[in-house]
């Protein structure tokens, strides 16, 4: 598959009657979108790409001139091999057709034979778990019944080449993994495939390279773990420094960063100035500036602040938060029954967190700051001012929130027992020995 000096620029009008009216008079009444601005990609069969981009960059667009669903302003576009593509789960799927019609339809427009459709139509049913429901209108379908009926029309197919937008996140937990099961499949059969999706962990565990589209432009093109640390950048990158009475200086531990570099988007920072966070940072095991983290492995957060105005009683502190603000854990120097001694003006405190970082795939953040030891209320605190992703074993697709590094046992226990009978005492207290 090549795609060379590929454009496509959309027309814009502001309201409807101006299609007609620059249509009769020849005078342009609409303004210029560029989607996709000179992109040039190819793709070797049996590879696995991934595909980028925030909102809006031209993701959709530049699949859809792919398939063929959308024509192009300028450029090249060669596809060799039979070409299925999930673009919008349940598109072109009739709403008032039954499930069984969508399905011959869609299995004819996706160039199956009549009695090829026939022939995986219940295979189709299955995978889809619809059973008598194939037969109600499509319309009554709730939309993760129509996803998961298109997506199992759309792979029975046996394509040479298959395009998913964004159709991993289809129906529940239990039938995502089915659908990961089916690409899968396709991977170990040598197809090739181009994959959406904003989830960096299915990028990086499924594809063997990966793109960023920025602007409808191509803006970089690697392996997909370097990749998902370019985007990760291009999401949460640099922000204005939080307004601080402290004058700035230069953080003295390695791989801290000052107040003038990258604090998290959408951080808060509060407190009555009584100390001030000078740098901060966040590293890997060898003690390397991080935004990306392995499930499972050694890392550290810490700050630096300087003291103001003397602090007879004081207490500083980390708490790691998901996504949706949940507290996941924490840790303060009082919680660790360290009691500090006061602290006079000018003094500079250090303060770390080692942690083994136990989480499951997905977007965090650590909030880190001080209070007063006694009200509680807050000295200088910046939350959720560090943001860094978990990435997931290879290999290992996972919706769980953490990762509990767990290892089972199975022991053959030799000779013919009754069914229901249950396993000898010395097995379970072998089993549970073995957790």
């Amino acid at each position: 598959m090549r795609v060379e000096a590929l454009s496509k620029i959309y027309k814009v009008y502001d309201n409807p009657a101006d299609i007609l009216l620059e249509a009769l008079t020849r005078r342009a009444r609409h303004r210029q979108h560029l989607a996709l601005d000179d992109v040039s990609v190819s793709i070797g069969r049996g590879e696995v790409v991934g595909l980028v981009g925030r909102n809006g960059a031209g993701k959709s667009t530049l699949l859809k001139i792919i398939a063929g669903t959308l024509s192009k302003t300028s450029g090249v576009v060669e596809v060799n091999g039979r070409l299925a593509a999930i673009l919008e789960l349940g598109t072109g799927f009739h709403p008032e057709y039954t499930g069984r019609e969508n399905v011959f339809m869609g299995g004819l427009c996706l160039g199956m034979s009549p009695s090829e459709v026939r022939a995986k139509m219940q295979s189709i049913i299955d995978f889809s778990e619809l059973g008598s429901a194939i037969d109600d209108p499509f319309r009554t379908y709730s939309s993760g019944m129509q996803g998961r009926l298109t997506f199992s029309t759309a792979t029975a197919v046996d394509p040479d080449i298959l395009i998913v937008d964004e159709a991993l996140a289809v129906g529940d937990a239990r039938f995502q993994m089915k659908c990961f099961d089916r690409i899968r499949d396709f991977k170990r059969g040598g197809k090739t495939i181009l994959v959406v999706s904003h989830d960096m962990n299915t990028i990086t565990t499924f594809c063997d390279r990966a793109l960023i589209l920025e602007y409808g432009r191509i803006l970089s093109d690697g392996h997909p773990r370097q990749i998902a640390q370019e985007y990760h950048r291009l999401l949460f990158g640099r922000a204005a420094p939080i307004a601080t009475s402290a004058p700035a200086v230069a953080p003295s531990a390695p791989g801290a960063a000052s107040l003038d570099a990258s604090i998290a988007e959408g951080a808060q920072r509060y407190g009555d100035g009584a100390a001030a966070i000078v740098g901060f940072g966040f590293v890997d095991e060898h003690g390397a500036r991080a935004e990306i983290i392995q499930s499972g492995a050694r890392c550290a957060a810490f700050f630096e602040f300087r003291v103001n105005r003397d602090l007879p009683d004081w207490s500083g502190g980390f708490a790691v938060k998901d996504a949706k603000g949940t507290v996941l854990t924490g840790v303060t120097n009082k919680s660790q029954e360290d009691r500090r001694e006061p602290l006079s003006a000018g003094d500079t405190v250090d303060c770390r967190a080692e942690m083994t970082m136990w989480l499951g795939p997905g977007d965090y953040f650590i909030g880190f700051g001080l209070a007063h030891g006694v009200a509680g209320e807050k000295i200088d605190f910046i939350d959720n001012g560090i943001h860094f992703k978990i990435m997931g074993p290879s290999g290992v697709f996972t919706n769980s929130l953490v990762n509990l590094d767990i290892s089972a046992d199975f022991t053959l226990r030799p000779g013919a027992k009754e069914a229901g009978d249950p396993p000898a005492a010395t097995a379970v207290s072998s089993w549970t020995e073995n957790r």
